[in-house]
């Protein structure tokens, strides 16, 4: 497994997703989940104060009590909006401090560790959550933030804000991010923010740490090459179904035979492989072979020239 200090703590390039735990994958099967991550030597578990209703992160609480790991770095997120009014933004001080301090409660602990603002609002100068925040910080409640689902010139703002007044930025972003493109108009929540050329160019002369969720695309590419379309959920197809989607699994289908590996693998160790920025994908799954195959690829090294043409980035 291969690790940076990019959160500002020790971090495993493969990060564990929790969205259902607690829900779709009950108590016994997230434990395993969770005890397999970490013999695989994985270290980062992300989850979120909406994922599974909250159940999630009272999930993670009850496998750190029973298990007490060590070296474990757990991220959550707060500022979502309600199901009531998803239009809403949810980004005011009263409002961060309710989520986060709910998370701590279901987290049994005092501090978070990266603690990830889920939505932004364009129409909130950057300053003031960066003010928010680093009060957060201050009051030993979080170590770090990063903002996920947020535009990069909005993160790099933010920044640029924290470092004239001395303050502490973000320290990562977190949108959707896998070597396969989300079709146009497949996606129903416009909130979402997806890894672009720009976007791209932006992180790496800024050289800010991308978490990518959806890593593996729904499994897109690995029910792709092992069922067709019919192993695909409507989702996944309403969503990956394309082209050029089924031009790059071409492509994975011939790392995977030089690397000797899966499909699945071949995608997490792309993403692994990209080092600037520091890309960190976030894994799923809810079978221990699901994500021992994912994990198998986290020490690959993919060429650089490789990257370039699976990403059609200019990865460096």
């Amino acid at each position: 497994m291969k690790y940076t200090y990019s959160f500002g703590k020790k971090s495993s390039k493969i990060i564990l997703g929790t969205t259902y735990f607690g829900s779709l994958i009950p108590l016994e099967d997230a434990f395993s989940l969770l005890d397999r991550f970490c013999e695989l030597d994985g270290c980062h578990i992300d989850t979120a104060r909406m994922y599974s209703d909250g159940e999630s992160e009272r999930v993670i609480a009850k496998w750190m009590k029973d298990r007490n790991p060590k070296g474990i770095f757990v991220s959550t997120k707060g500022g979502f909006p309600t199901e009531d009014n998803p239009e809403a933004s949810r980004l005011s001080e009263a409002e961060i401090r309710f989520d986060l301090e709910t998370s701590l409660k279901a987290l049994e602990t005092d501090c978070i560790d990266f603690y990830w603002l889920h939505r932004d609002d364009e129409s909130i100068p950057a300053g003031e959550v960066i003010e928010i925040m680093n009060k957060l910080v201050k009051e030993g409640k979080i170590i770090r933030f990063g903002a996920s689902n947020w535009k990069a010139y909005r993160v790099l703002g933010a920044n640029d804000y924290a470092k004239a007044q001395g303050l502490l930025g973000f320290s990562g972003s977190q949108i959707r991010f896998s070597p396969a493109i989300c079709v146009p108009g497949g996606n129903s929540d416009n909130t979402l923010v997806e890894m672009t050329k720009q976007e791209f160019e932006l992180y790496k002369s800024a050289k800010i740490p991308v978490a990518g969720y959806a890593s593996q695309a729904k499994g897109f590419f690995s029910k792709m090459a092992q069922y067709g379309d019919k192993g695909l959920s409507d989702k996944a197809k309403v969503r990956y179904l394309c082209d050029e989607n089924l031009s790059r699994l071409d492509y994975i289908k011939q790392l995977s035979a030089k690397y000797e590996c899966s499909v699945a693998a071949v995608v997490c160790g792309a993403l692994c492989s990209i080092n600037c920025p520091d890309v960190f994908p976030i894994i799923g799954g809810r079978t221990v072979c699901q994500i021992e195959d994912s994990i198998s690829g986290a020490d690959l090294e993919i060429e650089k020239t490789e990257l370039r043409e699976l990403f059609k980035l200019n990865i460096g």
